[in-house]
């Protein structure tokens, strides 16, 4: 490997997102995702069940 072939791969493992913070940002995605659904859920048996 020469050293080009090096500087390479240091640039693409910096580039790399770190995993801190990941699961957090994830969970909190989730939670808006699934309080969406659940609204719209409840929407469509109010509508259903009038």
């Amino acid at each position: 490997m020469d050293w080009n072939q090096m500087k390479l791969r240091l640039k693409l493992g910096k580039a790399l997102p770190k995993t801190e913070g990941n699961f957090s940002v994830g969970i909190v995605c989730g939670l808006a995702i699934s309080g969406i659904l659940w609204i719209s859920i409840i929407g469509w048996f109010m509508l259903i069940f009038k």
